[in-house]
């Protein structure tokens, strides 16, 4: 400060372009700074409309399933009219009330996304379970990030313990699911078909691409009904034809023969879908589930891998698991994999 002919005190004189670079470099900081803040609050954002998207549609699925059971005598009025209300606020095009009042009264039912093809074998009760369990296994592969489709799925149920040498099929042409009637109670035989409408699998693909599909075909289901076998709950019949399979084994990759569809099929089911019973128990159903729903989706039949395409799959599902306790799970999945014949290398830092 210098003294004034009046004896005041004056600011030293400053230069205006210091003054504007000074500015400059306090507004740059400034924005640096506030990058990591925006970017953090814009996540977060994102982050809850994701969630509250997917929540929503869980409850909207959730609605579709009370509203199409056939059944009125196990859905209490009051559900019902959640379901509606629950229903018409997350529609773009709002019920009348006519509608919303037959929908709340059970006078009209939703559609079922299943039409069942009348048959000696198919009685009403059998008919009423096969729905129920086809409608929330199709929820809840929805809930995994699988898409479900629109589309009707004929359900057939053929006399006898097998059609045309299979338990079961899925025609992906037809939209058809066909099950042989002793097996038609066992409810993990007939969600394996549906299973193989959702990993939307076509037979040409490669060998170890259909192996790791059928073992997640029968993996999915026992998940979902929380039980280990396939097959146990068939007919005396059924069973003497075509034993249970028990993903609680230890049996090896290399027992699956890649040039022999039956294998791939069989004993795929069986070795990929008990690798993956023995990933929910490390993990837990919810996060082993969807860890697996995450890798199927983001690798395709077309994978190239140095050790070849079940390396890869396994590669990839370690990458998806590592968000789950901050990767600390990583060292069990491989040795799960590795117990059964496969190891897949550490990549160098």
């Amino acid at each position: 400060m210098i003294e004034n002919p009046e004896g005041r005190t004056a600011p030293l004189p400053t230069n205006p372009g210091s003054a504007l670079d000074a500015i400059e470099r306090i507004s740059r900081l400034a924005s640096i700074a506030a990058i990591p803040i925006v970017l953090a609050v814009g996540g977060w954002i994102i982050q809850r409309q994701l969630q509250s998207q997917t929540i929503s549609r869980d409850y909207v699925q959730l609605a579709l399933t009370i509203l199409q059971n056939p059944d009125q005598s196990k859905v209490p009025p009051e559900l019902r009219e959640w379901a509606v209300d629950l229903l018409n606020d997350n529609s773009p095009t709002k019920l009348n009330e006519k509608a919303m009042a037959n929908l709340k009264s059970g006078t009209v039912i939703l559609p079922s996304s299943f039409n069942f093809v009348a048959s000696k074998a198919l009685t009403p009760e059998l008919k009423s379970e096969l729905e129920r369990s086809l409608t929330s296994f199709q929820s809840y592969m929805g809930r995994l990030g699988f898409p479900v489709g629109t589309r009707s799925i004929s359900v057939e149920i053929m006399p006898g313990t097998d059609y045309k040498g299979m338990v079961a099929s899925w025609s992906a042409d037809t939209a058809s699911i066909i099950v042989a009637s002793a097996f038609a109670s066992d409810k993990v035989s007939v969600l394996r078909q549906l299973a193989h409408q959702t990993l939307s699998v076509r037979s040409t693909e490669p060998s170890e691409y259909l192996a790791i599909e059928s073992g997640l075909a029968t993996y999915f289901p026992c998940s979902f009904a929380n039980h280990s076998q396939m097959g146990d709950q068939a007919t005396a019949a059924g069973k003497s034809v075509y034993p249970p399979q028990d993903l609680s084994n230890h049996r090896r990759f290399s027992e699956i023969r890649l040039d022999q569809f039956a294998s791939v099929e069989n004993d795929g089911s069986e070795v990929w879908g008990a690798a993956f019973w023995e990933l929910r128990q490390l993990l837990k159903q919810e996060d082993a589930d969807r860890v697996l729903a995450k890798t199927w989706q983001t690798v395709g039949p077309q994978e190239r891998h140095a050790g070849g395409f079940y390396a890869g799959f396994i590669e990839s599902l370690i990458e998806s698991s590592r968000s789950i306790d901050n990767g600390s799970k990583e060292e069990g999945i491989r040795a799960i994999f590795a117990r059964r014949g496969i190891e897949v290398p550490r990549h160098r830092k």
